[in-house]
């Protein structure tokens, strides 16, 4: 058995997120997506920004700090087609992603609570695109596995991976981050 993995990630610079109800948003319904917190807080906007740019936890893309990160994952296997061989027809592909959020805790007033839930809001609406995208290519993926002989198969996936990552790229320079999405906090 043969297996493979590549992950990559996006990030969200200099803007905050928020915790809004998970079961209303269009991140929480995708598949195979795992969302973990990191907490700030504060009793403004500038305290609360200060919070988020303090964070130990404060998720990085590269060297750079962000306040949001997703990242997805795809990883294939081939079986052996019963005389030690492989067989691209028996080839399986599985996604997950992982989303990192600040969490806001404590408590705040009713005008910065309205105002984060909106950010976090926008901004899970923001990373689902991406998560969405990729994992609307899994068939192509799987396609590009099974088409292939066994010893080009992470060659073949590799360039579907590309153009994914080439259309988040695209997606993040047209959103600017999420920021014309609303994604903005404060």
């Amino acid at each position: 058995m043969l297996k493979n993995a590549v992950a990559f990630a996006f990030a969200v610079g200099a803007i905050s997120s928020a915790h809004a109800d998970a079961d209303a948003d269009r991140l929480s319904t995708l598949p195979d997506v795992y969302i973990s917190y990191y907490d700030v807080s504060g009793d403004s906007e500038n305290a609360i920004r200060n919070s988020i740019d303090r964070s130990p936890e404060r998720p990085r893309d590269g060297a750079r700090a962000v306040d949001a990160l997703t990242t997805w994952h795809f990883s294939w296997r081939t079986w052996s087609d019963g005389h030690g061989g492989c067989d691209p027809a028996l080839v399986e592909v599985m996604f997950t992603a992982n989303v990192i959020l600040p969490r806001l805790i404590g408590s705040t007033s009713p005008d910065i609570a309205r105002d984060w839930n909106r950010y976090i809001a926008n901004l899970r609406t923001h990373e689902a695109g991406h998560i969405t995208y990729a994992l609307s290519r899994k068939a192509d993926v799987l396609a590009a596995a099974k088409t292939t002989r066994c010893e080009h198969i992470n060659a073949a996936v590799q360039r579907v991976l590309d153009e994914i990552r080439a259309h988040d790229r695209v997606y993040d320079r047209e959103t600017s981050h999420g920021i014309k999405q609303g994604a903005v906090f404060p």
